[in-house]
């Protein structure tokens, strides 16, 4: 008889109800975690008397929660929310903590601190901050950030994971507006507020003087709103909240991100496993730290590398050109107010790479009061249509261009989208026709048109060279060509916007020089475009008539 049976057998004999009862405990715990040595070989033991067998759910993220709850311990914690120490213990991480413990509330959260080898006392002022679920970890030598928040990972046991750097300060009601979302459908995986000093159009500037001006300001924005929840194709993490079953599925991390285009490589797991990853515009979180100054060189290699093994591993896609299309400009034509009074309306994007531009349609009709669309794609590419499938609900086709009426229904959409310029298409009349026959009566198609006599080609006409000139070939068509090839469609154009060049040093200093001799004003102010944007709707019957 081993020791632990020895120490069972005396507890039952002697009448000692409370000691035993307390020692019955500590032995029940002890049940799945002592390895036994006997007969020379090692055996762990799992106790799972108390347990119950997940039922099978009606839907694929239903079983892999119930599965990832049944696996979990008993009396968890609701939240894991990591913080990630390093030095700068005055700079930063003691304001950020005690953001955390006074700014989130009514929520059962364990708290985990992660001192990566820091030298300025963090380790020590850790042992000192007072919460009832506190976890320790601590890394004796900083290795990177990526194995310091894979150590906590670890050792998080909630439903949902918060990951705070030390650099950022979260706000009032901060973690109960992020899982008011994340638990508004079982599909959504990771959630992420809006900050200052960041990129991915995920910065919200309130103005503030000082640090309690800026609590007092996030206090008033941070008003849980579902109009404010937008979906993305990727996400700067700051302040991010995961499912855990989600990160379970995923993995934690590719560990061939080092340190830059990770974000985007885990937004990309996410939704190619299903999930939908959420931009929460209801919830701010101050970004103190800004930008960590790595050194001009080691930022740009790691950029460049990051960029490329992120081409590299996701066969070609480009995590900037591909994904940050977002079209600011044609999402002025977007109006929910014109569909009619249709609840689900459908949207096509024709050439949009990864699909930006049509998520942005439909989360300007959601921040408008509509809940419901119905995406679609037709791409000339087929190295984007597993992202577009991932936040499509209906057909995702890939086809030369000639085609696209095959793969959908005549008058099926409300709103079209083309992503590429209708100038860079060899039959333009063509598409402009098509597009016209896919739309609904009353529907909307928003597309660009490039000009060709912009400044760019002025100075490359004119012998100047241009850095990061665009190469797509573009045809000549003027604004007149558009306006006849629509209405001799049954189209007509509601309205026209410019889209300007972004300033360039370089050009405006080579254009302020020649263009007095060369060009009258009105000429010059047109170059300054780079494309026009057009917003065409189509007759009903009743205006035919």
């Amino acid at each position: 008889m081993n020791t632990l049976e020895k120490t069972k057998t005396l507890i039952n004999d002697k009448n000692m109800e409370e000691d035993a009862a307390q020692l019955k405990k500590t032995i029940h715990e002890m049940d799945s975690k002592v390895i036994l040595n006997e007969g020379g070989g090692n055996s762990i033991t799992v106790e799972t008397g108390s347990r119950s067998i997940p039922k099978q759910g009606d839907s694929l993220f239903t079983n892999r929660d119930r599965v990832c709850d049944a696996m979990a311990d008993e009396e968890l914690p609701l939240v894991s929310v990591m913080v990630l120490g390093y030095n700068k213990l005055e700079e930063h991480t003691k304001t950020c903590i005690e953001c955390i413990l006074k700014y989130t509330s009514e929520i059962d959260y364990e708290l985990i601190l992660i001192d990566s080898g820091s030298s300025d006392g963090t380790y020590e002022y850790f042992k000192t901050v007072r919460h009832p679920k506190k976890k320790m970890i601590h890394i004796t030598k900083n290795i990177g950030a990526g194995y310091a928040m894979y150590q906590g990972y670890l050792h998080a046991k909630g439903k949902y994971i918060a990951f705070i750097p030390m650099d950022v300060y979260v706000t009032y009601n901060w973690l109960n507006n992020l899982l008011e979302c994340l638990k508004s459908d079982e599909k959504i995986g990771m959630v992420n507020p809006v900050c200052d000093y960041t990129s991915s159009c995920q910065t919200v500037d309130l103005g503030y003087a000082d640090f309690d001006d800026m609590q007092e300001k996030a206090r008033a924005y941070n008003i849980s709103d579902p109009k404010k929840w937008e979906e993305r194709l990727r996400l700067i993490t700051l302040g991010t909240v995961y499912k855990r079953s989600c990160l379970d599925v995923i993995g934690f991390t590719d560990y061939g991100f080092f340190h830059d285009f990770a974000d985007d490589d885990i937004t990309f797991r996410m939704r190619r496993a299903g999930y939908k990853t959420i931009l929460c515009r209801d919830t701010f979180i101050c970004h103190a730290g800004k930008v960590m100054d790595k050194g001009s060189e080691i930022a740009i290699m790691s950029l460049r590398e990051g960029k490329k093994n992120f081409r590299e591993k996701y066969y070609g896609i480009d995590a900037w050109d591909d994904v940050d299309n977002y079209e600011w400009h044609m999402m002025q034509y977007v109006d929910a107010g014109t569909l009619n009074g249709r609840e689900t309306p459908e949207i096509l994007g024709i050439d949009t790479a990864c699909g930006t531009p049509i998520l942005q349609v439909k989360n300007t009709l959601r921040s408008q009061g509509l809940f419901s669309s119905k995406l679609s794609a037709f791409s000339s590419e087929a190295k984007y249509w597993l992202d577009l499938k991932t936040i499509c609900d209906g057909e995702v086709a890939v086809d030369r261009m000639e085609y696209i009426k095959e793969h959908f229904k005549p008058s099926q959409f409300d709103y079209i989208i083309l992503g590429k310029p209708i100038n860079q298409y060899k039959e333009p009349r063509h598409l402009i026709e098509d597009m016209l026959q896919l739309l609904k009566d009353g529907g909307h198609i928003v597309l660009k048109l490039k000009n060709t006599y912009d400044i760019v080609t002025f100075l490359e006409v004119t012998g100047h060279y241009i850095h990061n000139k665009e190469h797509d070939e573009c045809y000549h068509i003027s604004l007149e060509d558009i306006n006849e090839y629509v209405t001799s469609k049954g189209g007509v154009i509601q309205g026209i916007s410019a889209q300007l060049h972004k300033k360039n040093e370089e050009m405006y200093h080579i254009i302020n020089k020649i263009a007095p001799s060369l060009l009258i004003p009105s000429s010059k102010n047109r170059m300054l475009v780079k494309y026009f944007h057009f917003h065409i709707s189509k007759n009903s019957r009743e205006n035919e008539k």
